[in-house]
């Protein structure tokens, strides 16, 4: 295996060189951490995750937000939708699935604690409660998925995702200067909790950042490669 990995290393190693020399040092700038569960819908085939016709749906609370968001937990309850994504590519790799998706939203919601409606995992979603319960309120923050990636063990059903965020609406928008909207990075990963509800796939967490440049680090051509030794 030595021999059939040697002959990549020059490619590698100049990529690396490239990237370290050329291109800033990225510090991450959280904007939002969630945590929820997701369904699919329309759900063409119960027995699979991920199927052509299919769509996918995410819901949940968002207990930390940061700037340019504004926000007061103490008297407001936030949650997440996420929709209009369905896939439009499935691609095997070993026991894994890399399912890709077309362009859909994610909507940051605030509603009162007191007098709002208390956002609740009603069992076999969509249902009176899910998604409206999530989706009531204030959209304080909408955006736009793209390139929404998802991989998922085809054993254990576990997994994590992946999409590039832009800012599009919401009450908030004018936070967000105009070199801000764009380039955030949006993942998460999914679990097989034992406390998922009936009717859910996944238990999710995850979080949107920024990477913001930072001062550009400078490295020699043989401390590069001495890394990959």
């Amino acid at each position: 295996m030595r021999g059939l990995v040697t002959p990549m290393r020059p490619l590698l190693l100049a990529t690396c060189v490239a990237l370290a020399v050329a291109t800033p040092a990225r510090a991450a700038s959280l904007l939002f951490d969630y945590v929820g569960f997701d369904y699919e819908s329309p759900n063409p085939n119960a027995a699979t995750f991920g199927e052509l016709g299919s769509g996918y749906v995410g819901l949940g609370t968002v207990p930390f937000l940061f700037a340019p968001l504004v926000s007061n937990t103490a008297v407001n309850e936030y949650t997440f939708v996420i929709d209009g994504l369905s896939p439009n590519s499935i691609v095997p790799v070993g026991p894994f699935n890399v399912i890709g998706y077309s362009p859909g939203t994610i909507t940051i919601y605030e509603d009162a604690k007191a007098g709002g409606t208390t956002a609740t995992f009603a069992p076999n979603p969509p249902n009176p409660d899910v998604p409206s319960s999530f989706s009531d309120g204030t959209a304080i923050l909408v955006g736009a998925l793209t390139n929404f990636q998802f991989v998922i063990d085809t054993v254990n059903g576990t997994g994590s995702f992946e999409a590039v965020l832009t800012v599009t609406g919401g009450t908030q928008l004018g936070n967000f200067p105009l070199d801000q909207r764009t380039g955030w990075t949006f993942s998460g990963s999914t679990s097989n909790a034992l406390n998922i509800p009936p009717g859910y796939a996944h238990q999710l967490d995850g979080q949107a950042f920024l990477n913001s440049a930072t001062a550009t680090r400078h490295t020699s051509w043989g401390r590069l490669k001495a890394g990959y030794r």
